[in-house]
């Protein structure tokens, strides 16, 4: 087996990403994934009836903020985005709903019928954002797709202060702000729980719980509150078009891809990381693969400790990544494949809920979202079901048969359920076989509750457990999504845990080992991990000065984001109201 410049344990969208760049580079890289394809966090698959894809994993796909739309062409590659022009939509049992939308005058409209204070709020906050615009985003770049740092916090910081003042708030500072939680931070800027709850739903799904300090505040500011268009697309022919065109672009470049070729353990002489030695149930069964660089994709626990182990990074080290934890950012999914599209009785009070592809139901009130968090780190699935439902096909019909939809719901839950429905669990996670029908049951009866007539419209019903995650992908501890819990003790200048990053984003304590996951921010679909990955990698081996890499986050999505198509599923009778949705 040759050697190679870089070699990348784990074909995941961000291992991808740092293949793709560092290949186009110049360098030599190979991939190696344990499965019999890459993307296991990006998959669409048929669960049942041909011509139904699921994506079981990966749904809002926020790849438009990314700097690999541009320096990797990924429209070019065959990724091409569907999206609706709701771009996020929660509905209520009191007939209201609330409604995101790309144009903000439709966002507007429906938020004055909401609360005229929270609206008047919101349009604060986008005016401060465009008297501040270069600031606003440079702030952003550096914070999501830059290495962590006291710098970049600082500014954060004040950039937060001129906020508040903007908003009458002069008393508080940006400090204040983060050292508050999400819910803290919705009830100082807003007074409607149907404003509180939908920000804080929309910052939960991005993978920040609203009941942590810091994490939470970011989310209600940055991610949700200013009430501005968002990057929520799904891919013609559904998530796993993301990888396909991440595999394309590293072929192209040269690079190398490895399936069914599990990594035993990383090879490490005199202190430096030099290669990887396969497992003996690899294709190339027990190889030894030398590099000058090695990428870990897979998680914290399993790279430290079961591909390096504790005689190789020593016990103060082996301690602290045994104190990483998985616990929170875990889901399980009820899927449905449907004969017509689901129908919120909410539409009524604004149709605009018919053109949403994602949205939350459940959590009435700010205290029920509170309730609901604190039950998920006490280990109890809460018995009043809420959790975020997607309706992909209404941006991407392809992904059903004509006049058909899919439909899923994904509700947070502890990885390890110790009590349901007011009866003790035992089994850990083995318990959850037992508890997957009957929560899919119930998850069924909350969507009916919301949209009367769904269960009529069910083909199939499928069920994916944290169980079902964690077999389907070993690096997902626990079955978090997101490469490790995104708490406060694991967060920016902590993640993964104090001592593995020493310096940047992704550069360990090891010389020659980096991570692209359990990284700052984390790994999901903006890919952000694996351009931090790439772009040091590319510094600290002297090839990141390409004319082609000149991307920047948001970039494309600001310059193309009203070229996306949009409600190409949705039927007539909504996109009826379209043109008239900013006016009510």
């Amino acid at each position: 087996m040759k050697d190679y410049d870089v070699v990348i344990i784990g074909g995941g969208i961000n291992g991808l990403t740092a293949a793709a760049y560092l290949a186009k580079s110049g360098l030599s890289v190979a991939v190696f994934e344990a499965r019999g394809q890459c993307g296991t966090h990006c998959e669409t698959i048929e669960l049942g009836t041909p011509g139904f894809l699921q994506n079981i994993h990966a749904t809002w796909l926020a790849t438009a903020y990314a700097p690999a739309m541009y320096d990797l062409d990924l429209p070019g590659l065959g990724f091409e985005m569907r999206g609706t022009d709701i771009t996020y939509a929660k509905t209520f049992l009191n007939g209201r709903n609330l409604l995101h939308a790309m144009d903000i005058t439709q966002t507007q409209a429906n938020w004055n019928k909401v609360s005229e204070h929270d609206a008047a709020v919101a349009m604060k906050a986008l005016e401060y954002n465009a008297l501040n615009l270069e600031e606003a985003l440079e702030v952003n770049r550096r914070f999501w797709y830059g290495a962590p740092s006291e710098d970049t916090l600082g500014r954060m910081y004040r950039f937060l202060d001129g906020f508040l003042q903007h908003q009458g708030h002069g008393g508080t500072t940006g400090d204040d702000l983060l050292n508050m939680t999400g819910f803290e931070v919705l009830d100082l800027l807003f007074e409607s729980d149907e404003v509180k709850t939908t920000t804080a739903t929309c910052g939960w799904i991005s993978g920040l719980p609203p009941i942590h300090r810091k994490i939470g505040a970011l989310a209600a500011i940055f991610l949700a509150g200013i009430g501005g268009p968002m990057g929520v697309h799904t891919a013609r022919g559904g998530s796993h078009a993301l990888t396909h065109a991440l595999v394309k672009a590293t072929a192209q470049a040269g690079g190398e891809i490895w399936t069914t070729c599990p990594v035993e353990r990383i090879v490490v002489e005199d202190g430096r990381a030099v290669g990887i030695q396969l497992s003996g149930d690899a294709m190339l069964p027990g190889e030894t693969i030398r590099a000058k660089t090695v990428i870990s994709n897979v998680t914290a626990v399993p790279t430290f400790i079961g591909l390096l182990g504790e005689e190789v990074i020593g016990p103060d080290i082996a301690s602290r990544v045994k104190q990483f934890h998985y616990e929170e950012n875990v889901l399980f999914g009820a899927y449905y494949n449907l004969s017509d599209d689901v129908e919120f009785a909410t539409a009524e009070y604004d149709p605009g809920v018919q053109r949403a592809m994602m949205g939350y139901l459940g959590g009435e009130t700010n205290d029920d979202l509170r309730r609901h968090n604190m039950n998920l780190v006490s280990g109890v699935i809460d018995d009043d079901i809420m959790g975020n439902w997607f309706v992909p096909t209404r941006a991407d019909p392809s992904q059903a048969p004509e006049g058909c939809h899919t439909a899923f719901i994904w509700v947070d839950v502890p990885p390890v359920p110790r009590r349901w429905q007011g009866r003790l669990i035992e089994g850990g996670m083995d318990a959850w076989p037992e508890l997957a029908e009957p929560l899919a049951d119930a998850a069924t009866d909350r969507i009916e509750q919301y949209a009367p007539g769904f269960k009529d419209k069910i083909i199939e019903r499928f069920t994916m457990t944290p169980l079902d995650q964690v077999r389907n992908n070993a690096s997902a501890i626990r079955a978090n999504i997101f490469g490790g819990a995104v708490t406060p003790d694991q967060w920016y200048l902590n993640r993964p845990v104090p001592g593995v990053i020493t310096k940047g984003a992704s550069r360990t304590f090891i010389p020659g080992l980096y991570l692209s996951n359990s990284i700052h921010p984390i790994s999901a679909t903006w890919l952000a991990t694996g351009y931090l990955a790439a772009s040091e990698v590319a510094e600290d081996m002297g090839c990141r000065d390409q004319s082609w890499w000149t991307g920047r986050p948001w970039d494309w999505f600001m310059e193309n984001m009203l070229n996306v198509p949009f409600n190409l599923g949705v039927g007539a009778k909504w996109l009826a109201d379209e043109s008239s949705a900013g006016e009510m």
